[in-house]
């Protein structure tokens, strides 16, 4: 699964029916935490531009990646990891690893300053 552009059933709090509820997100497998749970990075279009990370998003966008099947121009947000359990995963869409391996270590790349960005601010 490394490498792969899924989609996967994350929960939010839903303010209008003041209730959970899921939603499906697409989503990068970067790693593998545990036997059942992976590294993963959103992937989402970010509706404002002042939200987005000059340093870290990384653009998606439709004419340069066909085979992520997306439906707009996307980020992929490499300082936002979080962990997705495998029974999340609905559906595996392309292998980035395989498919677009610049992007792909573009990708790692980021993850690692940012990662080494973290670290060093924990030291100080």
């Amino acid at each position: 699964m490394i490498g792969w552009y899924c989609i996967a059933t994350f929960p939010y709090y839903d303010n209008q029916n003041n209730r959970n509820a899921f939603k499906r997100r697409p989503m990068l497998v970067i790693g593998q935490a545990d036997t059942s749970d992976f590294v993963t990075l959103p992937i989402s279009k970010v509706s404002y531009r002042e939200n987005i990370d000059i340093e870290y998003d990384i653009a998606i966008q439709i004419a340069d990646y066909p085979r992520m099947q997306s439906r707009s121009d996307s980020y992929v947000r490499t300082h936002k990891q979080t962990i997705t359990h495998r029974a999340d995963i609905t559906r595996s869409v392309v292998n980035v690893k395989e498919e677009y391996s610049d992007l792909w270590l573009e990708i790692l790349s980021k993850v690692e300053d940012f990662q080494r960005k973290l670290t060093n601010t924990g030291l100080e």
